[in-house]
């Protein structure tokens, strides 16, 4: 943590101005100021107010969001670098050379924001006791806020690093000891969930109309987000103890069984929770704007995704303007799905790592990454398949994200366009954005392109995260026929809403798993759901990661899932360094350990190490 041991106010005064709370400009516009001493600035809830502007701000620095891809994606099946592309930074880690010299693994911009939350969180009281016009009624909704973006934070960490220092402190100059030692995975995960269980029951439900105030529904922490998180966090933790029961079996020790089964009923239920909420907010935004004739009594889960025709929705708006899914969700954003997502405006606020990585608009081609070759530039028949090409010949989502280069280009890798597009529909069907048959082998899809190309919101949770989560947990908690035909479906409306023509036109089920689905079929169906649903939103190497820790090993994952998108002769080397559990986390950064002597670094890696196509297989 060399760069968070710093001045005065290190940062987060830096971003502390005078902001109204009225607009979604004023929430992305925090102006800099470096006369303001701490001890004179915690007076009123307007200072506290900018303070928690300042939290949801530093999320939007380039630092916190590359993080997000850096440690999210770029281990993971579904990216390489495009060619031409010279990036030793992003190749070592591709090529699981995962140096602690490499920049990538600063935490800094990680712990900048959890010290800005941790501030927060000491000086509201104060306010609580110094302002009459701030209660503890209203302090109690942004304590939520700030324990829920330090959970947040402290789980990027963990699901990265394993072992990293917990911070609950709040700091201020180099003259406080800010030396600590990391924490164990279980301590950190187990700290994680104190806080959100703690959160949720004090979190807002929303900051006003589902309507004229989604950005701040969506921008800012509610109790559905909590949920989520807390969904997630869950979700992980019976994963790892899950793993950990498998090395017990030798003991008869089931005490970690046990504890992971509760784990997992602990995230379907927050899950459960989650969807709920979302029917009766979409019930309640319907019938208040008139939007369904006679009104609704009753919303089902189909019902909450948007659809890419309407002959799938039980429900018949009024006056509805189709524009499906993909523009509904990443074009305009803030969409009825989103649970919670980081607000761009492309101005003040620029998400300039889509450009970087994905497709730059300057020179209409890919950015620095392309999408796997062996999972991406084919398509197949089946959903089902665990190797080769991810999707069918009928997904929307590979229609609408994936470009690939033209006659007149030079690249010839599939790039990935989710985000950059404001808008996708079936170029034959020009007056419509819904598309319909795509049974061709290539289809060409109509996109525009952002006006402001860099204010694409950032999602972090939204609906079908929650179904796929809820999903997963169900394959590992029941072995009842019932249960798992339940967890099938609740894949099969994520997979249906960017296939609707099989189900609108063919009489086979393309989910069918057969008449006794196994568990295991279930979990391979979820996992290549969330690629297929996630591909760059961050979240694949979690995933891996994820599916490993269950089993107490790394193998399954990297025969399966993992190496498939090298050559046979170069995934030998990868399988070699990544044999080891420890191998799936990250090397702590160099400088770090320097500045902090309490840190120990991941034994697997070192600066000598080294794998490259070239080494003796």
């Amino acid at each position: 943590m060399n760069k968070i041991k710093n001045k005065i106010m290190y940062g987060i005064l830096a971003v502390m101005g005078v902001i109204g709370l009225s607009s979604c400009e004023d929430f992305l516009t925090i102006t800099p100021t470096g006369s303001i001493v701490e001890e004179d600035f915690w007076q009123d809830r307007k200072d506290l107010e900018n303070a928690v502007y300042a939290c949801y701000n530093h999320m939007t620095s380039d630092g916190m969001i590359r993080k997000f891809i850096q440690w999210g994606e770029l281990r993971s099946d579904n990216f390489e670098l495009r060619t031409g592309v010279s990036n030793t930074d992003i190749a070592n880690v591709m090529n699981a050379n995962l140096l602690p010299t490499n920049g990538m693994f600063s935490w800094t911009p990680v712990y900048k924001e959890i010290n800005f939350c941790n501030k927060v969180l000491a000086h509201g009281p104060e306010i609580v006791a110094r302002d009459e016009s701030f209660s503890t009624n209203d302090w109690q909704p942004i304590r939520a806020e700030m324990l829920t973006l330090r959970a947040l934070s402290h789980f990027y960490l963990v699901r990265t690093f394993e072992r990293i220092p917990y911070i609950t402190e709040d700091y201020n100059n180099d003259s406080q000891n800010f030396i600590k030692a990391q924490s164990s995975q279980m301590a950190v995960l187990d700290s994680i969930i104190t806080d959100l269980e703690l959160a949720k029951d004090i979190a807002m439900n929303s900051y006003g109309s589902a309507d004229k105030d989604a950005w701040k529904n969506k921008g800012r922490i509610t109790k559905k987000a909590v949920y989520a998180l807390l969904a997630d966090v869950y979700l992980w933790r019976a994963s790892y103890k899950a793993g950990l029961a498998m090395q017990a079996d030798a003991e008869e020790d089931n005490t970690y069984a046990t504890s992971a089964a509760s784990d997992y009923q602990r995230c379907i239920e927050c899950c459960d929770w989650v969807i709920e909420q979302m029917k009766d907010e979409y019930k309640k935004s319907l019938n208040e704007g008139g939007k369904v004739t006679g009104g609704v009594d009753n919303i089902e889960l189909v019902d909450l995704f948007i659809q890419n025709t309407d002959e799938l929705s039980s429900l018949k708006i009024v006056n509805s303007s189709a524009t499906g899914a993909y523009t509904s969700i990443f074009g305009s954003g803030n969409s009825r799905e989103s649970i919670f997502e980081i607000q761009f405006d492309g101005t003040n606020n620029a998400n300039n790592m889509l450009t970087d990585y994905f497709w730059s608009l300057s020179t209409h081609r890919a950015g620095t990454l392309v999408c796997s070759d062996a999972r991406f530039s084919t398509v197949t028949e089946s959903p089902l398949t665990e190797s080769g090409a991810i999707f069918t010949k009928t997904d929307y989502r590979r229609w609408e994200t994936l470009h690939k280069a033209g006659a007149n280009e030079t690249q010839t890798e599939f790039a990935l366009k989710k985000y950059i597009s404001s808008r996708v529909s079936q170029a034959n069907e020009a007056s419509s954005a819904v598309m319909r048959d795509n049974t061709a082998d290539a289809l060409t899809v109509s996109a525009t392109e952002r006006s402001l190309p860099n204010n694409a919101n950032w999602i972090v949770y939204r609906l079908s995260d929650v179904v796929l989560m809820k999903a997963e947990a169900m394959s590992q908690v029941y072995t009842d026929e019932d249960k798992l035909k339940e967890s099938i479906e609740l894949v099969r409306e994520v997979y249906r809403r960017s296939n609707p023509y099989p189900y609108l036109n063919a009489t086979a089920d393309t989910l069918n798993l057969g008449a006794t689905p196994l568990p295991e079929n279930i979990e391979s169906l979820v996992m290549l759901e969330r690629q297929r649903e996630f591909v760059g939103e961050g979240k694949r190497w979690f995933d891996l990661v994820r599916y490993a820790q269950r089993r107490g090993s790394t193998t399954e994952m990297l025969d399966k899932l993992l190496t498939p998108k090298y050559s046979s002769d170069y995934s030998k080397a990868i399988k070699s360094k990544l044999a080891p559990m420890q191998a799936l986390f990250s090397p702590i950064y160099t400088k770090e350990i320097k500045v902090n002597p309490l840190l120990e670094q991941n034994p697997v890696w070192n600066t000598t190490e080294n794998t490259s196509k070239t080494d003796d297989l």
